[in-house]
Formats: structure tokens, C-alpha cells, sequence
């Protein structure tokens, strides 16, 4: 088989991402290799935690030895954890050569814009040639290099001036089009106090404060200058066009492949390669001399695209709703493929796609070793599609036969999963000059949920069996580890998207051992059983009480109210002691609990609050045997 590259990269369809993956496919060609794209669509919503976790699962789709390279862009990672979570992944699995875009890594090969130097140049434009003092910054996502560097250009140019750069004139941004209010509101003081120029970190957020301020009255450039950078579409159609740089991605993308091509070969390119950009002067700062403005063509065309892929999305859906066997799914997925423009693509899903409740929680947002060729859609309408129903290693991510093509291909990778459980991805090959549209989104989506929807209906009629056997624990009722832990993330997704206030409990029974070896193990049981009563006496239907195994049990609180855990406790001692009352025993039953509030907000993982209750709840446990000695 032909050598084989990876991208791993996000946002797939904008502007930026097609001109990159042009360059990196023209170069690939030259130099016969395959290229997989491996890309997810992402979502600038923090609080869908679990669609996220569902789209950021792309990069586990390849089998890493199975590549002779990766080229990693996280600047399009537009997902809450994914950059760090991806570069640790590479770090310690990943044995090919690496090109990383954008960020100075220890170990891999680093191609890099010359952020820093291009945003010191505009920032200087506008000391300089316009006599600027009050100038501010909208930096892209912090924790991405490239925005850190962007920022130091700035502030180089502002201090070597001798001008201040001081708290209230720079606004941390996410490179996407959602913070302009805010960031508007933040640099004018609700229209009060102008800044003379804004200098934003990406042409996104360039746009979109210039729209703001349009809103506000404020005039782009006579009243405010705005400037932008990678020099985008959009720039040059807005109604105001936008200063910006030409980042070269053309340049950018030929240089990630030959770096990776001469370290797959065995020689030894330079650690950091370094693109310059070149400035574009428009009239956002008053100094445009091209001759640009408004594209009727081009508006049209991404407007029409995009209310297609929202028309289609809510027939796709209704069609689902009748799809009641695998063959009426497909079958309206056939329908409804010809909107992703692709020549064909390959809907490959997980072995265990079609019974995936037998996933172990902690594997739902991976994929099988072994997968499924279910089908082949093709664009051409006198084709129908096929269904293979081949096995593979998903090492190969195809039955290799697939992959045999005389000349270099290029294939698109997006995941198929349904909130956080990935059920399969779709590989999709384009004609020339055809690149994936919003509608793919859309159309995973919703077959993804279908694929769920079909496993909830063939399941729904032994559905407590299995809700006792997968997630429930058969002593006590409530639920097990497993049931903790999935419901975990519905907990904090419903919690960051309603402001609701968490608390963690980890609480430990006292004494079991003792009472089994004195009274049998049918009076511990007894009590284990009294105490989850208890717990299930004192949550309410959105907590989540479980046995995590033994005398270990685990509670999450979630209310409006945020002294909710401060009555918790004292209501679980006295749900204990009336079960005390209850057994009449000649033991009593006591548990030590510990008790951490975590808050109101958004949550990636509730672990590092565990642990807290955990230390806790042994530090009283001590306390409680220590009681007992002196009595």
C-alpha cells in the first residue's frame, strides 16, 4: 500500500481549513502519498459537553503505527480540553514523525507563522502611521500558542512606544465570531470611553466587532480602526473590509509536508520553520486600496448552503423517527447523501454498534479494533449504494481492497457518534475543487441519533432488565460505579447548561466487617441495603446516589439552592437512624461522610472533587473508630 499521512485538525469547511488542506494535498500528490484527514465540525457551545466529547473522539479513530506521519492544526480545535488531550495522546502513543501547526512542542516538528512580528507590525502601523495611543487587543483561545504570541506582538510594539498596556485593554477572545459583544462592551465602557484601534487576533473576531460596533453607532474606521489576521474570505466581503495579513497557507501547507516527508525518509529538518505573513491594508483602518466590497455571488452561495444543511437536517430527523430496522435507516441515509457533494463515501461502523450497551462506560467515546464496512453511498444518482458488511481491522480504516487506487487520494475522516457514544465514522472522497459543506454535520448527526434511537427500541422491552444488570446495583437499587460515572456527564452538562449548583459526597459504612464476622453476611447485607435506602430517601430524582462496590458509596447533589449540601448531611443521619429504628438490631448502623461543594459553572470532570470528599470522609472515618476507643 501507498505511504499514508494523517491530519488531524477541526472546523472542517471553513475557509481557512480548505486552503490548508488544498496545499497539503497538491504537495502529497506530488510526493505519492494518501492523505487522511481526520476532522470533526467541534462546537463553540462549552456547555454541550457531551456532543463535545463525541467530536473531539477523531483523533482516536487511526491506529497511530499504522501511519508514516501526522500533521496536527489544534488552532481548530474549538473544543474545551482537546488541544492538551491530543498533544498528550501523541506524546506517549505516537512513534512517526510529527508536524505540529502552530505550537512549539518539545518532541515534534514545529511550522510556525510568524505571529508575533505580524501583529507587532499593525499594532506599529497604527502608532506610527495614524499617531495612535489608545490602542486594545482581543486575543484568540489563551491556551493556544499562537495566541499567546500574537498577544506579545502587540505588547512589544505598545511598550517599545512607551505606551501602557494595562488590564482594561486587552480582552481575551476565543477566535470565533460569539465574543464581539462582549468584547465591545468591554474596550468602549458602553460607549463612553473609545479605544482609537482594536487590534483582534483573527479575521473572525475582526468581522464581528465590526459588526458590533456598527450596532452601536460607532463608525469603522472613523470613530473606531479594527484589524485582523489570516486574511479569510470574509475579510474581503464584509461591509467594511478588513485590515489583515496573508499568513501564506499555501506556503504553510507545503512546508508541513516536505518537513514530514524528508523525517520519514530519515533526514533531519529543522525543529521550527517559521512562515512569514505579509500585511493586506483595507478600509477597516481607513488604508484599504483594493478595490473589494460586498459578493453577491459568494454571500448566496454560503447563505444557500447553509439553510440547506438546516432544511435537510429537520427532514432527516422526521424520517428517522419511521426508521425502525438498520435496512430503513440506510435507506433514508442514502436519500439525503448526495447533499455532502462527495464522489462516495463509506459509512464504516464500531463491531458493536448496533448493541452498544454492552460498551463498558469508560470505552464510549472510543472505537472497536474490529469495524464494519455497512455501506457504500455514491453520488452518482444512476449508482445505488452497496452494503458489504465486511469486517476489518481498524488499523486499516478500509478493507484494504479499498484503498488500492493508481494514483494518490485524498479521504475525509468524521466521526459518527451520538452525544459521547461513538458509533462509527464516514470516510468521504471529493471530486476536484469539492469540499465537505455544514450539511456533513447535520447528516452524521442524525444518523448517529438514529443508530442510538434504533438500540433504545430494541432494547425497550427488557429495558429494566438491563438498566438492573448495566448500571443498577442489585443489592441496594441504587446505582452502581457504572451508573455513577454515566451519569456523571448528564449531570454536568444539565448543570452548566441551568446554573445549577454541585456537591459531592463520598460516604464509607462503618464497621461491616465487624458485623459480618460477628452476625453474618446477611446482617451486612442487611445494612448496605438500609443505608441506600436512606440515600435514596434524602436525593431527589436529578441526584445521583450509587455503591461504588463493598462499604464505598458516592453521592451528587444538584440544586438551585446553593446550601443544598449543607442540610444533606444532617438529612442523611436521621434517614440512618430511622432505619436503626427499622432493623431493631442488635447493631447499629453508621456511615462516615465526606462532603466538598463544588458550585455553580461549567465542570469537565467532577474527579479532582472526589478525591477531596474521599480524604475527607477517611479523616472522619479516624475520628468516628477513635470515638468509639474512648467510650
Amino acid at each position: 500500500m501507498r505511504k499514508r499521512i494523517g491530519i488531524i485538525t477541526g472546523e472542517q469547511g471553513n475557509d481557512y481549513s480548505i486552503s490548508l488542506i488544498k496545499s497539503f494535498h497538491e504537495e502529497a500528490v506530488r510526493l505519492d502519498y494518501d492523505l487522511f484527514v481526520f476532522a470533526n465540525y467541534g462546537t463553540y457551545d462549552h456547555n454541550i459537553v457531551l456532543y463535545g466529547e463525541g467530536e473531539s473522539s477523531v483523533y482516536k479513530i487511526p491506529i497511530p503505527d499504522s501511519f508514516d506521519g501526522f500533521i496536527i492544526d489544534e488552532t481548530l480545535f474549538n473544543i474545551d480540553k482537546m488541544s492538551e488531550a491530543v498533544y498528550n495522546y501523541f506524546n506517549k502513543n505516537v512513534q512517526c514523525p510529527v508536524v505540529y501547526l502552530k505550537r512549539r512542542t518539545e518532541r515534534f516538528y514545529d511550522v510556525l507563522l510568524a505571529d508575533r512580528q505580524a501583529i507587532k507590525d499593525v499594532t506599529n502601523h497604527f502608532i506610527k502611521d495614524h499617531g495612535f495611543t489608545k490602542i486594545c487587543h482581543m486575543t484568540g483561545r489563551w491556551e493556544l500558542h499562537d495566541a499567546r504570541d500574537r498577544y506579545l506582538g502587540y505588547e512589544e510594539a505598545m511598550l517599545e512606544a512607551g505606551l501602557d498596556v494595562t488590564d482594561d485593554m486587552v480582552f481575551y477572545g476565543d477566535y470565533w465570531y460569539n465574543k464581539a459583544s462582549d468584547a465591545v462592551d468591554y474596550f468602549t465602557h458602553d460607549g463612553t470611553d473609545l479605544p482609537q484601534a482594536i487590534v483582534c487576533a483573527n479575521d473572525y473576531m475582526a468581522v464581528a466587532v465590526c459588526i458590533e460596533l456598527r450596532k452601536r453607532g460607532i463608525r469603522v474606521p472613523e470613530d473606531v480602526c479594527v484589524s485582523g489576521y489570516d486574511n479569510e474570505e470574509v475579510t474581503k466581503h464584509s461591509d467594511t473590509p478588513i485590515t489583515t495579513f496573508d499568513a501564506n497557507i499555501e506556503e504553510f501547507g507545503r512546508q508541513a509536508i516536505n518537513i514530514l516527508h524528508n523525517a520519514i525518509n530519515g533526514d533531519c529538518p529543522s525543529k521550527e520553520t517559521y512562515i512569514p505573513s505579509t500585511m493586506i491594508l483595507r478600509d477597516s483602518c481607513g488604508c484599504g486600496h483594493e478595490e473589494l466590497g460586498g459578493d453577491s455571488h459568494f454571500n448566496l452561495e454560503k447563505m444557500l448552503t447553509k439553510y440547506q444543511g438546516l432544511d435537510m437536517s429537520v427532514y432527516m430527523h422526521n424520517g428517522y423517527q419511521i426508521s425502525f430496522d438498520i435496512d430503513d435507516i440506510f435507506s433514508n441515509a442514502d436519500s439525503y447523501y448526495k447533499h455532502n457533494k462527495s464522489l462516495y463515501a463509506y459509512i464504516c461502523l464500531c463491531s458493536d454498534a448496533m448493541n452498544a450497551t454492552s460498551r463498558p462506560v469508560e470505552l464510549t467515546n472510543e472505537y472497536t479494533e474490529k469495524m464494519i464496512l455497512k455501506r457504500i453511498f455514491f453520488q452518482d444518482p444512476e449508482s445505488c449504494y452497496e452494503s458489504p458488511d465486511l469486517t476489518f481491522d481498524r488499523r486499516d480504516l478500509l478493507p484494504p481492497q479499498f484503498l488500492e487506487t493508481d494514483e494518490p487520494q485524498l479521504y475525509y475522516v468524521n466521526p459518527m457518534h451520538s452525544q459521547n457514544k461513538c458509533y462509527g465514522y464516514m470516510i468521504s472522497v471529493y471530486p476536484e475543487n469539492v469540499w465537505p459543506n455544514n450539511f456533513t454535520q447535520a447528516y452524521l448527526s442524525a444518523l448517529g441519533n438514529a443508530i442510538d434511537n434504533y438500540n433504545i427500541h430494541n432494547e425497550y422491552m427488557n429495558m429494566d432488565e438491563i438498566k438492573s444488570m448495566y448500571l443498577t446495583d442489585t443489592l441496594t437499587g441504587i446505582y452502581n460505579r457504572r451508573g455513577f460515572e454515566q451519569n456523571m456527564l448528564l449531570v454536568l452538562d444539565r448543570a452548566s447548561r441551568r446554573d445549577l449548583y454541585l456537591s459531592v459526597a463520598s460516604i464509607d459504612m462503618d464497621g461491616l466487617k465487624y458485623i459480618n464476622d460477628t452476625y453474618g453476611h446477611e446482617a451486612g447485607d442487611r445494612c448496605l441495603k438500609a443505608l441506600g435506602k436512606a440515600l435514596s430517601k434524602v436525593t431527589s430524582s436529578g441526584e445521583v446516589a450509587a455503591r461504588y462496590g463493598g462499604d464505598e458509596f458516592a453521592v451528587i447533589l444538584v440544586s438551585k439552592d446553593s446550601t443544598r449540601h449543607i442540610t444533606f448531611e444532617e438529612d442523611l443521619m436521621k434517614a440512618i437512624a430511622e432505619e436503626n429504628n427499622e432493623m431493631k438490631a442488635p447493631y447499629t448502623l453508621h456511615a462516615s461522610i465526606g462532603l466538598v461543594h463544588v458550585g455553580v459553572g461549567s465542570f469537565p470532570s467532577l474527579d479532582p472533587y472526589i478525591q477531596k470528599a474521599d480524604k475527607l470522609m477517611y479523616a472522619n472515618k479516624t475520628a468516628y473508630k477513635e470515638s468509639l476507643k474512648k467510650k
